[in-house]
């Protein structure tokens, strides 16, 4: 069974026209992502120890920088397990709301004046949608694939009226 993740969202306006939700996915859940790193140090560890009692035991404070670095790593997933980003085009208003690292923002923009923008890819990376209007702008989709993110550019451009 793959855990679903528990992130709360507010309301949804009752004659929202669009909605879109884009948040990352968490396929394993807490206890056992950090049951998977118990796994991965005591693996490194019991490649480490036999080299230690060996007489080279400079590759234990190695071994300590390397898993320190592995848990920062998990923490920094952790704290971003539940970010969310929920799009809505209600009315004459498009609403963006999000949730980073447990900082939550809200920006409106008018939607007959919105601007949405495609930032063409690089190099291996994946083109990035912009909202702007009004001097305002934010990025919108960043936790999804590229297709997906061209898909809500096109449907956010034919509910806006942009050409």
């Amino acid at each position: 069974m793959i855990p679903v993740s528990s992130v709360a969202l507010p309301p949804l306006p009752a004659d929202a026209e669009y909605c879109v939700v884009a948040r990352a996915n968490d396929s394993l859940g807490r206890r056992r992502r950090w049951l998977a790193f118990g796994v991965l140090a005591a693996g490194s560890l019991a490649l480490a120890l036999p080299f230690a009692v060996a007489g080279a035991w400079m590759v234990l404070p190695y071994w300590a920088l390397d898993i320190a670095v592995v848990a920062l790593a998990f923490a920094w997933f952790e704290r971003h397990v539940t970010d969310w980003q929920r799009v809505v085009v209600v009315g004459d208003r498009v609403v963006v709301d999000e949730t980073v690292g447990g900082k939550r923002q809200r920006r409106e923009f008018n939607r007959y004046w919105l601007r949405v923008e495609v930032e063409p890819a690089g190099p291996g990376q994946a083109p990035r949608v912009f909202l702007r209007g009004r001097g305002a702008s934010w990025e919108v989709g960043h936790a999804l694939p590229g297709p997906e993110r061209l898909a809500i550019a096109r449907e956010l451009r034919r509910l806006t009226g942009m050409r």
